[in-house]
């Protein structure tokens, strides 16, 4: 998209129910900007004035082909963005637990990052590589335990780690838990990933390319996983991918992202199934070819 080009947002009517449910985040005209000297006075604007409403228990698709915004809508959503380096502006609104709206830009870095890591808990992409491959599996896994529940006691800690290794399907007990990262396989490795991320307390899981590393029999049975977890647990879910194919199987909701604009978004099936906007119609054909 040229700077000059102007963004369509096509919203298609909700007949899901879900209009009914409170919104648990509201972005409205999120701005996202790189600063610094390399990148010249006014820095390099990433993404442009986003706006879109997450009702609870939605399923939300973030689409679009690599560099249209995906991973950095995460990053700003979550707090992960370096605060020296970025700008943004706009609002971010989530809803507490108590049911009060916090604009979250409005708040220190520190203390946006504090309460996020409480709000969101995060898949993110390649996450099987970011385990430690100098830790056990159980002392990695047993530091996010703490994270979010400080002061839980030895025992309590360990019955924890069992019970969770049996809901996310982790075999091998504590003999799993002593063993390092290369020494499971990249499937196994994954479900502790997901496991790890879902200790935080979140309402909202942000899953970020989840199965790009994997193979095809994994990705499937990891993203059945996903949907499962989602299923018992009610978590509303953002789903980043440029596999529009998992999407439609996983989402209600999607958003089609061009060069950081938001171009297309409404109901999954019906943005799927009778795409409006140009830049969708060629994502979605360019799947069917790939497909066949």
């Amino acid at each position: 998209m040229e700077k000059n080009e102007t963004s369509v947002i096509v919203n298609k009517a909700d007949s899901s129910g879900s209009a009914d449910r409170e919104p648990i985040l509201e972005v409205e005209n999120l701005n996202v900007r790189i600063r610094g000297e390399r990148h010249g006075k006014n820095g390099i604007h990433i993404l442009h004035d986003l706006s879109f409403t997450v009702r609870e228990g939605e399923r939300w698709a973030i689409a679009g082909e690599s560099g249209a915004g995906k991973s950095m809508t995460m990053n700003a959503l979550t707090a992960l963005l370096p605060e020296e380096a970025v700008e943004l502006s706009g609002s971010i609104r989530y809803r507490m637990e108590d049911g009060s709206r916090v604009d979250v830009l409005s708040l220190p870095y520190r203390e946006r990052q504090r309460l996020l890591a409480r709000q969101v808990a995060v898949i993110f992409q390649d996450s099987i590589n970011a385990l430690n491959p100098n830790e056990t599996i159980g002392r990695q896994w047993r530091d996010t335990v703490l994270l979010y529940r400080p002061g839980m006691e030895k025992i309590q800690l360990e019955q924890h780690l069992l019970a969770r290794m049996e809901i996310f399907g982790v075999q091998g007990g504590s003999g799993t838990l002593a063993q390092y990262p290369d020494q499971l396989s990249g499937g196994m490795r994954q479900r502790i990933a997901i496991a790890m991320a879902l200790e935080s307390p979140g309402r909202i899981l942000i899953a970020d390319e989840p199965t790009t590393s994997l193979d095809a029999i994994t990705q499937r049975s990891t993203v059945d996983f996903i949907k499962t977890l989602l299923d018992k647990s009610g978590r509303t879910l953002l789903y980043i991918s440029h596999n529009l194919g998992i999407l439609q199987y996983m989402c209600d909701h999607v958003m089609i992202l061009r060069n950081g604009a938001i171009v297309e978004q409404g109901e999954a099936a019906e943005v799927f199934a009778h795409p409006v906007h140009p830049y969708t119609q060629e994502l979605i054909r360019e799947t069917k070819k790939i497909m066949g």
